[in-house]
């Protein structure tokens, strides 16, 4: 079977994390938390593409390195251009009708002293925050139209001169973050913004503590960082999980790995038992 995503699904009580793998008999879901389990790696291949509401494999089954998915599917996909959209000019016509009549939040999602902006649809906004793996999530404007939103999410970037993508590397090193920094940078943000041509936008911040879902009171110590390569075994018990940092324990010792890695790579997985 192949990972072909890495998914949140979000409660007010908890939020999972599992990985979607496609079998020959279609698509699965693997449960992460709280499981001792055996992984598998071999080679990584493209995840194929999404038209008109169905997926479609890679028709060629191409190597990729970084990328989850080759040059012609990125092509043939609905929405992959969308991701590249900056707000200066549409890249997706065919979406453009669908897309005007969307309502996006735009939020700051600060990882201990790192602050980004983002954009999500309104009713994914919290499985969206938990997926980013911040300490504390604001919502900070309401918008509609995809467009817009993105030209604005650029001007706020600007603004605050912060970031609109955390690295993987960079989550790993502040799995542990300091939540008195992450306040701090969402109001002096908040503030900042304010009167400066944006005031039409912004709401009332509403600011989430997003760390009770990580489950990052089983992790003792800081975890040992696991690079994802051809026909490795991961072993152990999957202790938490913060955004695609996935921690996991064997033998007493704690480790972490960035699921965002596992996509597109032929998997096998063995679920020993319940931990």
């Amino acid at each position: 079977m192949q990972a072909v995503k890495y998914k949140w699904l979000v409660s007010r009580e908890q939020a999972e994390p599992f990985i979607v793998v496609r079998t020959e008999q279609g698509f699965d879901k693997i449960k992460l938390l709280e499981q001792a389990v055996s992984l598998k790696l071999g080679r990584k291949t493209c995840v194929g593409y999404y038209r008109d509401g169905r997926h479609f494999e890679c028709p060629k089954s191409m190597p990729v390195k970084s990328e989850w998915h080759c040059n012609e599917c990125r092509l043939n996909d609905d929405y992959f251009l969308c991701i590249q959209c900056t707000g200066s000019e549409c890249l997706n016509t065919k979406q453009r009708e669908d897309c005007s009549e969307q309502i996006y939040y735009i939020y700051l999602a600060a990882f201990s002293n790192i602050l980004k902006v983002g954009i999500s649809i309104e009713r994914r906004i919290t499985e969206r925050l938990v997926e980013q793996g911040a300490d504390l999530g604001a919502l900070i404007a309401l918008v509609k139209d995809g467009k817009e939103v993105r030209l604005i999410e650029q001007q706020i970037c600007k603004k605050l001169n912060i970031v609109d993508r955390i690295r993987g590397f960079q989550k790993h090193e502040l799995i542990f973050g300091d939540p008195n920094a992450a306040a701090i940078n969402i109001l002096n943000a908040v503030k900042k913004l304010k009167g400066n041509g944006f005031d039409k936008y912004t709401i009332k911040p509403e600011i989430h503590d997003l760390r009770p879902y990580y489950r990052l009171h089983n992790v003792v110590g800081n975890p040992q960082r696991v690079d994802v390569t051809d026909n490795l075994t991961i072993n152990g018990n999957i202790v938490a999980a913060k955004g695609n940092i996935i921690i996991f324990e064997n033998q007493g010792n704690f480790y972490s790995l960035n699921s965002h890695e596992l996509i597109g790579r032929e998997l096998v997985c063995e679920v020993y038992a319940s931990v």
